[in-house]
């Protein structure tokens, strides 16, 4: 089974830490994508056309659609290549927010919250969940409102960045204070789940590109099992 993982901006740091942090469960082989230079190096609320616009261009000069079993794309939001993607192969396409929301819907008596990179994308994220469920307002009895770490998409992953990321974790949780599941709302969070975990004991961690490989190999099975 081969798994293409979409990292529809064009910055190689994201996906170079993707390679090193997300690891391929047995007979799943994954394969890394960056988007062309014309895509955004950092994804904005206001910029995602243009990261479609630039990734869908590219897959028609290339035999991805062909060569793999299912796509992940690696931007925390209801991306517009989810569903672009979806309309031109009869293959799973999984977006990560869709993920951690799918699994965070398994989670029945846990009180949970988005932790993402900046500010700006807390009311978009919100709204997100808002969609995904179905619902006229926030779901404030599963979720507590999206927060931002204000750290750059790019810089995540960065040693120097983990002091900084823990203290504003400690003092959410400090505020969320009956929450025990974070949603790591970015793809540049990757490989954070076991740090954070380490770091706060009893709260669990969700890594969205961990999780939506493992919903994506689930729905390739299902897939041709009902084609047997």
């Amino acid at each position: 089974m081969h798994i293409l993982v979409i990292n529809p901006n064009s910055s190689y740091k994201v996906t170079r830490n993707l390679e090193k942090t997300v690891h391929a469960p047995e007979s799943v082989k994954l394969h890394f994508y960056t988007a062309p230079s014309d895509s955004p190096a950092e994804i904005t609320p206001k910029n995602s056309l243009c990261s479609e616009s630039a990734v869908l261009k590219d897959f028609t000069t290339n035999e991805a659609l062909k060569e793999y079993d299912a796509f992940l794309v690696c931007c925390y939001s209801d991306h517009p290549l989810v569903q672009s993607l979806a309309q031109i192969t009869h293959k799973p396409v999984l977006g990560i927010m869709q993920a951690t929301l799918l699994y965070a819907l398994l989670m029945a008596d846990t009180k949970l919250f988005i932790l993402t990179s900046t500010s700006d994308w807390e009311p978009v994220l919100d709204q997100g969940i808002i969609d995904f469920v179905g619902s006229d307002e926030f779901p404030s009895r599963r979720f507590y409102k999206t927060r931002g770490l204000n750290v750059n998409v790019t810089n995540l992953a960065d040693e120097e960045q983990f002091a900084k990321i823990c203290k504003v974790t400690k003092a959410i949780l400090e505020e969320y204070e009956d929450a025990k599941c974070v949603l790591l709302g970015c793809a540049g969070m990757a490989g954070l789940d076991k740090k954070l975990g380490d770091a706060f004991p009893g709260i669990r961690f969700v890594d969205s590109v961990k999780v939506g490989v493992q919903f994506l190999e689930s729905l390739v099975r299902f897939d041709r099992d009902n084609t047997k």
